[in-house]
C-alpha cells in the first residue's frame, strides 16, 4: 500500500518519507520535529488513552508487539508515580531511630 508519492507518482521510502516531513515542518517554521516523533506523540497518547496494542500498532504501523508494549509499560509507569492528588497529600511516615551509643 503507497501513501505518499512523489510529484512522479513513484512509492516514497521510509527515509525519503521522513526527510520530506521534517522540509515541511521546517518550511513551515516549526523546527526540531519529525515524522517518527510525531508516530512516537500519538502512540504515547493512545496508551495515555487506555488504548489496546492493537489499536496503538494498527495507527503506528508497528508490527513488533514487543515496541508496542514498550509504549504500554511507559504510560502504565507515569500514571503510577503520577497517581491522584488525594494519594499525593498523604503525609510520608517518619520512624524515629533511636541514637545507639557506643558502650
Amino acid at each position: 500500500m503507497t501513501w505518499m508519492t512523489t510529484a512522479h507518482g513513484k512509492s516514497r521510502s521510509v527515509k525519503a518519507a521522513g526527510q520530506w516531513f521534517a522540509a515541511k515542518a521546517r518550511a513551515a517554521g516549526v523546527c526540531g520535529r519529525s515524522a517518527h516523533g510525531l508516530r512516537k506523540s500519538r502512540a504515547r497518547a493512545l496508551a495515555e488513552a487506555e488504548g489496546t496494542s492493537a489499536q496503538i500498532g494498527a495507527w503506528t504501523g508497528h508490527e513488533s508487539p514487543s515496541e508496542i508494549e514498550r509504549y504500554i509499560r511507559n504510560f502504565n509507569k507515569r500514571k503510577v508515580l503520577s497517581s491522584t492528588k488525594t494519594e499525593q497529600k498523604v503525609p510520608t511516615q517518619t520512624t524515629k531511630v533511636p541514637n545507639l551509643q557506643k558502650k
